[in-house]
C-alpha cells in the first residue's frame, strides 16, 4: 500500500468521524485508532496476531505485563468462520494438540467461510498451551483460538 492511499484512507475516516478502521486483504493491512487522541497508522505487508485479552491479575500492572505476553503467545482468528481442527468436520486426527511444538508457518487449523476450508497458520513458533477454541466452533475476527508458550 502506498503513501498516497493510505492519507487518502485517514482523510476519508477523519471525514466521517470514525474514531477506529482496520483494512485487510492479501497483500497489506492498515489500521488507525483516533480513540486516545493519537493517530495510530500502521500499514503492514504481512497479517499478526494479536491479543486483546485481560488477565486477572491484581495490580494493573502485572495485568499489563500479561496482556502484552498473551499478545506475543497468541495465534488468532484471521476470519470470521467456523474453526475445525483438521480439514473435516469429523474430528479423528487434529492438527495440533495441547503439548505439540509449533512452528512459525505450521497449519494449526482451518476456518470454514462461505463453504471454502481455510488454512489458519501460526506467525510464532512454541509449544502449545492451550486450544482456546473447541473444534466445530463459531469464531470472530481476531478471536484467539490458540494460545502457545
Amino acid at each position: 500500500m502506498n503513501t498516497k492511499k493510505i492519507e487518502e484512507i485517514i482523510k476519508l475516516v477523519k471525514a466521517n468521524d470514525v474514531k477506529k478502521f482496520k483494512y485487510k486483504d492479501f497483500e497489506s493491512e492498515i489500521e488507525l485508532d483516533f480513540t486516545e487522541g493519537q493517530v495510530l497508522a500502521q500499514p503492514t505487508n504481512v497479517p499478526q496476531a494479536q491479543n486483546g485479552a485481560t488477565s486477572n491479575g491484581v495490580n494493573q500492572q502485572d495485568s499489563q505485563k500479561t496482556d502484552v505476553q498473551s499478545e506475543e503467545n497468541a495465534i488468532k482468528s484471521p476470519m470470521v468462520g467456523t474453526f475445525f481442527l483438521q480439514d473435516s468436520k469429523e474430528l479423528t486426527e487434529p492438527q495440533i494438540k495441547v503439548g505439540d511444538k509449533v512452528e512459525k508457518g505450521d497449519v494449526i487449523g482451518y476456518i470454514e467461510a462461505m463453504k471454502v476450508m481455510n488454512e489458519v497458520t501460526s506467525d510464532i513458533a512454541g509449544e502449545v498451551a492451550e486450544i482456546v477454541v473447541d473444534h466445530g466452533t463459531n469464531v470472530e475476527y481476531d478471536q484467539v483460538l490458540v494460545t502457545l508458550k
